[in-house]
C-alpha cells in the first residue's frame, strides 16, 4: 500500500489501542472547530486525523501482519455493494 505521509514514531511507540485512542482525541479536535467561520481550521484538523488514521493502518500492517492491500479491496468491494460509489 502507498501511504501518503512520512511514517511517524508512533509506528513504534503505539500499539493499536493507543493509537485508537490517539484517532479519538483528533476526531475531539474536529468537532470542537466544526463551528469556526475557517474551513481550512477544519480541512486541517481533518487532514490530522486522516495522518492518525493512516498510522493506525501501518501499526496493523507491521505489528499485526494485517494485509493493507487487501483490506483496502474489501473494503472498497464491500462499499460498492452498499453502492456508496457515486456514478
Amino acid at each position: 500500500m502507498i501511504f501518503n505521509f512520512p511514517r511517524t514514531r508512533f509506528v513504534d511507540e503505539n500499539g493499536i489501542s493507543g493509537q485508537v485512542l490517539h484517532m479519538r482525541s483528533e476526531q475531539r479536535e474536529i468537532e470542537a472547530e466544526i463551528d469556526t467561520v475557517d474551513i481550512m481550521v477544519i480541512a486541517g484538523e481533518i487532514m490530522d486525523k486522516y495522518h492518525s488514521c493512516e498510522t493506525a493502518l501501518r501499526i496493523l500492517q507491521e505489528k499485526y501482519g494485517v494485509n493493507i492491500s487487501e483490506l483496502r479491496l474489501t473494503t472498497e468491494r464491500k462499499n460498492h455493494n452498499r453502492d456508496y460509489y457515486a456514478g
